[in-house]
């Protein structure tokens, strides 16, 4: 069977990308012409990296090849699949053994030795060698960074926290612990779920390390996040509870530089693929604490542990549990492994004891840890675990709740009545599914142009022609505001119910004629789908086309991270997509009064309880589920993301 053949039959199916064939084309130039088993697994190593898995397993895909490749994927046609040689059969014929040994002279022999661009490591996962150099290259500094401990006075730190937190409670504070963890060594991870605390625990952290330090000297602190929306929440966030703060005037003004996205901390070059700063041009900085770290990819944080100078502390906050990156990798999600269980040595948990005066559960204290589970770096996270945002037992949080544990007992009621049970308890009166057969329905089009209605009066509502530039000012304001109070989300940017024919058919329903060439209408609003350093607009910033006076043009109102309005003419953004609708994915970092999760009509491989979990927890008061059926709900919610990689 030729081997190169049938990835080509693949890639022309729609099986594979171009990229994954034309690498396999590489490999077989490269390699032995008796090594077709290397071109193969190269080509699928590749398709493995665009799933966002840095590495192919070899006993995964020698157990099940088709269902862990997802190969033929869901659009492939009946067709394609029977001209199609199916990948375990492929694998076969090529010769794929399960005997690692085997497979090492295999691409030790084919693949050019030490410069070869594929990796065999731990006798299991095949890597492209820049994905292993990433991962190897994180690990390699996060075990440094654990392994220095500073010289701290315990009784000194209880007395900033106690300052800081108050004197301790009988129930356990997981922010005092979670303070405490982060100044012990140069990594640690605070996790947890919306409305657990991580602001208010980052803030009282930011003064417990400047509080320590204050006889050498300020810290110069970093804060970073993926997105520019992200960083401009996290700005907010922290000067909002700062605000609240008594007794830090001393310090205050060192407690609140400004968020910035993670390619500006590093120094975006315009051309290439690295940044201005990286090992041989270290950041100036002590502390880098970056948000919404459940988005950064194993790339981007390669280059940010290269950045930072030995003595610097890195502190990830984020929620585990929601969807991993749109880049290769789940840093996260892996570095959290165990985090719910504790898994804490016992040496840690009487050190965190001693330092934050809260006694940790007997249940999280693991004296075998971590060869009885979890890893190394759950001795560097702490879980906040108490939400003052959402009760885990009405609403939005007994239903993120259910669908994050994957208990389906009360979600298949829920399904079967939502009216009926907000009618029986109101507790649960501000979720509700929407159950259609097509997106069209007219169900959908009331729910949106209900929820749209005070976005559409808030338009109506232009300042008279004499009215000052303030005025006009403040008006874009209440606009921006009520557009961010409800939001329609997708799981696929494709198809029916994806996210592009969802805006064209909302425009549809508002009246839009976007049939000319010119796409700008008042109250048109649009995402930055690319960062713009030159109007510094950052990937995720939503503006709204607005017109002032009458005659004057359209011109783009965004709000900055200080709640001023900018005014920007629609020639200069380049790359905008108009956002009725928008994915979950681009979701993360927000959150809307009103949220409308949109699933597709049936089960697909990006359906799973992460997205879901994400898409439920960006509503702040009310959510709307739109199905087509309970079977896709309950479907999504059995499926986990599983990122394949070697960090734990």
């Amino acid at each position: 069977m030729d081997v190169m053949q049938e990835l080509e039959r693949w890639h022309q199916h729609g099986w594979l990308r171009a990229l994954d064939l034309n690498f396999g084309r590489y490999l077989q130039q490269k390699a032995p012409a008796d090594a077709p088993l290397v071109w193969l697994l190269g080509a699928l190593t590749s398709h493995q990296l665009g799933r966002g898995h840095p590495c192919l397993d070899i006993q995964l895909l020698a157990q099940d090849a088709d269902s862990y490749l997802l190969l033929p994927p869901e659009q492939a046609t009946s067709a394609s699949r029977s001209e199609c040689v199916s990948p375990t059969r492929l694998l076969q014929a090529a010769g794929l053994s399960d005997a690692p040994a085997q497979l090492q002279s295999a691409l030790a022999g084919a693949a050019g030795g030490a410069n070869s661009p594929l990796v065999f490591a731990a006798d299991r996962r095949l890597y492209l060698r820049r994905f292993w150099r990433y991962e190897k290259a994180i690990k390699q500094d996060l075990e440094q960074r654990m392994n220095w401990q500073p010289d701290l006075n315990l009784k000194e730190l209880s007395g900033v926290l106690d300052q800081l937190f108050g004197p301790p409670g009988e129930a356990i504070s997981w922010q005092r612990v979670a303070c405490a963890m982060a100044v012990r060594s140069g990594f640690s991870i605070i996790t947890g779920g919306p409305g657990t605390g991580k602001t208010y625990t980052v803030v009282r952290l930011l003064a417990t390390l400047q509080r320590m330090q204050q006889q050498a000297g300020a810290l110069t602190i970093q804060l970073a996040a993926p997105t520019g929306k992200a960083a401009a929440r996290m700005t907010e966030s922290i000067r909002n509870e700062l605000a609240t703060m008594p007794d830090i005037d001393d310090i205050r003004e060192l407690l609140s530089p400004p968020a910035v996205t993670l390619h500006r901390l590093l120094g975006t070059r315009r051309q290439g693929r690295g940044f201005r700063h990286n090992a041989r041009n270290p950041l100036v900085t002590d502390v880098v604490i970056v948000d919404e770290a459940s988005m950064v990819d194993i790339e981007m944080m390669a280059a940010l542990v290269a950045a930072l100078p030995s003595h610097a502390r890195l502190i990830l906050l984020g929620d585990k549990d929601q969807l991993a990156s749109v880049g290769a990798g789940a840093v996260l999600g892996q570095l959290c492994s165990g985090a719910e269980q504790g898994h804490y040595q016992p040496d840690v948990a009487q050190w965190l004891e001693q330092a934050s005066r809260q006694r940790l559960p007997e249940a999280m204290i693991d004296g075998n840890a971590p060869v009885s589970g979890g890893s190394r770096y759950n001795q560097h996270t702490v879980m906040l675990r108490s939400s003052r945002r959402f009760d885990d037992t009405k609403g939005i949080g007994k239903l993120a709740a259910e669908v994050n544990n994957q208990r389906t007992d009360w979600l298949r009621n829920w399904l079967a009545d939502s009216e009926g049970l907000a009618d029986a308890d109101p507790r649960f009166a501000n979720i509700v599914l929407l159950q259609v057969q097509a997106p069209g329905a007219t169900a959908m089009k009331q729910l949106v142009q209900q929820g749209l209605q005070p976005f559409l009066q808030s338009l109506s509502k232009r300042p008279e022609q004499a009215a000052t530039d303030a005025d006009f000012d403040i008006w874009a304001g209440e606009v921006l505001e009520h557009y961010g109070a409800f939001q329609i989300l997708t799981a696929v940017n494709e198809g029916d119910w994806g996210m592009r024919a969802l805006n064209e058919r909302v425009m549809n329903w508002l009246d839009k004629d976007t049939a000319g060439a010119e796409p700008w209408y008042a109250g048109r609003p649009v995402m930055i789908t690319h960062n713009d350093y030159n109007l510094n607009l950052r990937n995720g910033d939503i503006g709204i086309a607005l017109q002032r006076r009458p005659g004057e043009p359209l011109r783009v109102a965004f709000k900055t991270a200080d709640n001023r309005i900018r005014w920007l003419l629609p020639s200069r953004l380049t790359q905008v997509e108009t956002v009725y609708a928008m994915t979950v994915h681009k979701s993360q970092g927000s959150e809307f009064v009103h949220t409308v999760v949109v699933l597709p009509d049936r089960e697909s491989p990006v359906l799973t309880k992460e997205l879901l979990y994400t898409g439920i927890t960006r509503a702040r008061e009310r959510f709307t589920l739109v199905a087509g059926s309970p079977r896709v709900v309950l479907d999504t919610v059995s499926k986990r993301v599983e990122r394949l990689g070697g960090l734990v």
